[in-house]
């Protein structure tokens, strides 16, 4: 299969912005906000219902990717100094964020909670009991619950980027090896940190995590080797193998013979077809899917270029472009949906509203700011002009 996306395409107005990945980034936000409407019929839709993985490995991954190019130009431009200031201004923006966005979701918790109005998440209520201590933990990044743990991710891996881009300049088989070597100690679980098991913080253990950042890094400094191993024919048979395969066992549990066939084999299916399965310690089996999807991606014979014209494209680039605000905008909305939901007992029609209404705020503000540039941007690759 030939490939004729031999490079992720860069826009046409006069930027050196990738519209391929910011394309992604912004499909990706609107898949958070219908994923995490709960109850939400439409949610059995997204990827995470056909297949091991879904858009969280999407985004660590473009994390990666995205940051290798950044760093890249500040180590070419102005050396180590350059990329660290680079460092630092990301990590500002990156927790300055996180803190807003928990700040203002929490407020909408709190004040509902006074009047007897909850989600059925106690882990979103235990700071009531003792708000300065939970204070400090959120500052400290040690309370984020599930919905809240990304951006404290990516912080806590912000500086471990920088020096793997740094290797993988250096030493890329060493880099990758020892990347894969942390990935594996972590999948043991004897890297998991003491406050993990409180399940108040850091649900995406970090050091496994970061092996699809440093994945994502790579891809971005050896895209012509990521492409020629696109190409080859065996890789994308075995791509096929196991996304169809995934997608049949994803499928499979939902008709209910079936799944009680497929349960009753081995207790083994169980725990691979649960909700989110494996996804704290980015499972191998979630891993083998996403890079499975990543070479059909790349193999794919599109033009992406004229394809990333249409205009439900061009929604999802400009909340791409602009993805920590629109990001942090779903969260909040996110959990004030879910009250709306929760206090109505909204059915289909309900949330298939809610869906509409968020769908309908995040690209009308994708908008509005693609129009008046803004600096502030989840993975700041290239600057706006």
């Amino acid at each position: 299969m030939k490939n004729e996306m031999k490079s992720p395409p860069a826009a046409s107005r006069g930027t050196s912005r990738n519209e391929a990945i910011d394309f992604f980034r912004g499909l990706g936000l609107w898949i958070v906000l219908v994923d995490h409407l709960q109850p939400n019929v439409w949610s059995h839709f997204s990827l995470a219902q056909f297949g091991f993985s879904d858009f969280a490995e999407i985004f660590v991954f473009l994390s990666g990717y995205v940051n290798a190019g950044m760093y890249e130009r500040a180590l070419h431009a102005g050396g180590i100094a350059a990329a660290v200031r680079k460092l630092r201004s990301r990590a500002a923006r990156l927790y300055m964020a996180h803190i807003a966005t928990m700040a203002a979701s929490f407020a909408i918790f709190g004040a509902c909670a006074s009047r007897g109005l909850r989600l059925d998440e106690p882990v979103l209520y235990v700071w009531m009991g003792d708000p300065a201590r939970y204070l400090a933990r959120t500052l400290f990044l040690l309370y984020s619950p599930r919905l809240y743990s990304l951006l404290p991710l990516y912080i806590v891996l912000a500086p471990f980027t920088l020096a793997a881009v740094v290797a993988l300049r250096r030493w890329p088989v060493w880099a990758l090896a020892s990347s894969f070597a942390l990935w594996c100690i972590a999948l043991s679980r004897s890297a998991d940190f003491p406050f993990m098991v409180t399940h108040e913080a850091w649900f995406f253990n970090p050091v496994a995590w970061q092996f699809l950042f440093v994945i994502g890094a790579a891809s971005k400094m050896y895209w012509p080797g990521l492409r020629r191993a696109a190409e080859s024919r065996t890789l994308q048979r075995l791509a096929i193998a196991v996304v169809l395969a995934s997608f049949l066992l994803k499928t499979a549990i939902l008709i209910g013979p079936l799944r009680r066939w497929l349960f009753g084999l081995t207790p083994l299916f169980a725990r691979l077809l649960a909700h989110d399965a494996g996804k704290g310690h980015l499972a191998p089996f979630r891993l083998v899917h996403f890079l499975s999807l990543l070479i059909l991606i790349v193999a794919i014979p599109c033009n992406w270029r004229k394809w990333l014209e249409s205009r439900v494209a061009r929604l999802a680039i400009a909340g791409g472009r602009d993805s920590l605000f629109i990001y942090s905008v779903t969260l909040v909305m996110t959990a004030a949906l879910n009250l709306f939901l929760k206090r109505w007992d909204g059915g289909p029609l309900l949330q298939f509203a809610c869906t509409a209404l968020g769908l309908s705020v995040l690209c009308g503000l994708a908008y509005w700011r693609d129009k008046v540039p803004a600096n502030f941007d989840l993975q700041p690759e290239q600057s706006r002009k």
